[in-house]
């Protein structure tokens, strides 16, 4: 097995990665039809040297944060703690960013009500 660097995720590759998620989620969140596998793969393409598993760690590190924000997550991306500070830092300023995910988890409640 070839020795394999790790390194931080960059701030970039951050952003790139929690917005992904939150158009994935807000898809979610409206009932509308969307694929993870497209979404990974587009993703991948502007990020330096990861792999598709480390994203989908990244997906489920954000899922976690998600959680701890009271939204609920993406079904599929079980919750994954121990991620880095800078995760927290950037869901928070997209989320805050842009009301439209509060207003879609808004919606998916109440159409989950109905």
């Amino acid at each position: 097995m070839p020795n394999v660097v790790r390194r931080d995720w960059s701030s970039e590759e951050v952003a790139a990665t929690v917005a992904s998620y939150l158009s994935m989620l807000r898809q979610e969140y409206a009932g509308q039809a969307y694929s993870k596998t497209e979404h990974r793969r587009t993703l991948l393409k502007r990020l330096k040297d990861r792999t598709e598993s480390s994203v989908e760690m990244k997906y489920r590190n954000i899922s976690q944060v998600l959680i701890e924000l009271s939204f609920l997550p993406i079904r599929g991306y079980k919750p994954l703690a121990n991620y880095q500070g800078v995760l927290v830092d950037e869901v928070l300023a997209q989320v805050q960013g842009d009301g439209s995910l509060d207003q879609a988890a808004a919606a998916s409640v109440a159409l989950d009500a109905v």
